[in-house]
């Protein structure tokens, strides 16, 4: 949008490839694209809709059937959404004072007819927003923590091709004006002009950049690193209170997940069928349960793949962040047993590869996604207020409309910088 502007734009991008939590691998062996970071398209999600028609890129819906394992049986679990609306919906987006997540259900909502419903809404904020219950905001939850009755909202849908075609399509024209491998680490300013510190990702090499104005769209554990970490941004002079209430009142959730390449899709199989009792499991999507581990699981369907994702979030995900690469692959296959019902030897011999990324640990991200804290609902506006018409801010955090945490959220973001960034020239 600048550059169509007219504006002069360099994009300073610390890894080595572009679209930060959009990370996309593939392998030869698969028809699918592995996906590391984001995976799916929520909702209507209007701005990557549109990018997807112009790209001509697919947004396959996923259109099959929820299962729960109790370990023991697996069984159909087709009211999924009502069972959880049963709990979202007595949230209150006008309480006050605010409370969490965790406060709110320990008041029993519902008695004791939902407390199926309290536990599997409690799996949903630890694992779809990756967060901690006792720190997530009730007044966040109502208003944009389930997407309630509306059909179209509970849509999801993958882009076939793999989501880094969404970014690559985006910089499709502008590769000369992106910088890879150029970590900030100081941002000086003064209102009307910028100085930019610039490392090589060895830490080497300090070089500076001067600009008008500058555009900072690092995710919100970047922001919140302390001075000195790793990937961490010193701003001169340091960013005015109203920025920093915006950052407390908010926390990076963290995610665990791996996509396990095995060596058929065994659920599909007559052996197994007949083991589950079910003849419908090749519409298997999403695998719902209560394990310690890893308990939610879904399929590459409706596309036939020899894949699965493990997926786990909250506190239980940055608990296995600590650990090595091996040894988190060991904790999922042993829940891939416990979910399908598989002796252990069993479970291994199925699983070829495995991929997955430590978002905890790397210092661009420091997480998975935002979500707002206690008392932190305006938090999201409040950092994507511009400073002296100098320092603009974007990304999922920034996204004031209850659309923190995806994709087109934080495109959306990046339009609406780059409106504020004209306004000010």
């Amino acid at each position: 949008m600048l550059r169509d502007a007219g504006v002069d734009v360099v994009v300073l991008e610390a890894r080595e490839r572009i679209g930060g939590r959009l990370f996309t691998r593939r392998d030869p062996t698969l028809p699918v694209a592995i996906e590391l970071g984001a995976e799916f398209v929520h909702g209507s999600a209007p701005e990557l809709r549109e990018i997807a028609r112009d790209a001509h890129l697919a947004i396959v819906d996923i259109d099959g059937e929820r299962w729960q394992s109790t370990g023991r049986s697996l069984r159909p679990f087709g009211n999924y959404w009502k069972v959880l609306e049963a709990v979202m919906a007595k949230l209150d987006d006008n309480r006050r004072p605010d409370r969490s997540f965790q406060q709110f259900l320990n008041t029993r909502p519902g008695g004791a007819r939902l407390a199926h419903a309290r536990a599997l809404a409690l799996r949903y904020v630890r694992g779809f927003h990756a967060a901690d219950p006792e720190r997530i905001s009730e007044r966040a939850l109502a208003e944009g923590g389930s997407p309630g009755g509306d059909a179209r909202e509970r849509r999801i849908g993958r882009v076939l091709a793999g989501y880094d075609s969404v970014p690559t399509w985006i910089g499709r024209d502008f590769t000369s004006h992106i910088r890879l491998g150029a970590v900030v680490s100081a941002i000086r300013w003064r209102p009307g002009a910028v100085n930019v510190d610039i490392r090589q990702p060895t830490g080497d090499s300090v070089t500076a950049l001067d600009a008008r104005a500058v555009i900072i769209t690092v995710p919100l554990g970047v922001l919140q690193a302390p001075a000195g970490e790793p990937g961490a941004i010193a701003f001169d002079p340091p960013l005015e209170r109203s920025k920093q209430e915006a950052l407390r009142g908010m926390e990076l959730g963290a995610v665990t997940r791996l996509t396990l390449h095995v060596r058929e899709a065994f659920w599909t199989s007559e052996r197994f069928m007949r083991r589950a009792k079910s003849q419908n499991l090749d519409r298997l999507t999403f695998l719902q349960s209560a394990d310690p581990d890893f308990p939610v699981w879904w399929t590459a369907y409706p596309v036939s793949a020899p894949t699965l994702v493990a997926w786990t979030g909250s506190t239980r995900a940055r608990e296995l962040a600590v650990l090595d690469e091996e040894k988190i692959v060991d904790r999922a296959i042993a829940a891939l047993g416990r979910q399908f019902g598989l002796p252990g030897r069993e479970a291994r011999r199925l699983v070829i590869a495995a991929w997955t990324h430590n978002w905890e640990t790397d210092p661009f991200t420091r997480g998975a996604y935002s979500y707002i804290v206690v008392g932190g609902i305006e938090s999201p506006a409040k950092l994507a207020r511009p400073v002296r018409r100098t320092l603009f801010f974007a990304g999922e955090a920034s996204a004031a409309d209850g659309r923190s945490g995806t994709v087109h959220g934080a495109i959306a973001t990046g339009r609406r910088a780059a409106k504020q960034v004209l306004r000010a020239l």
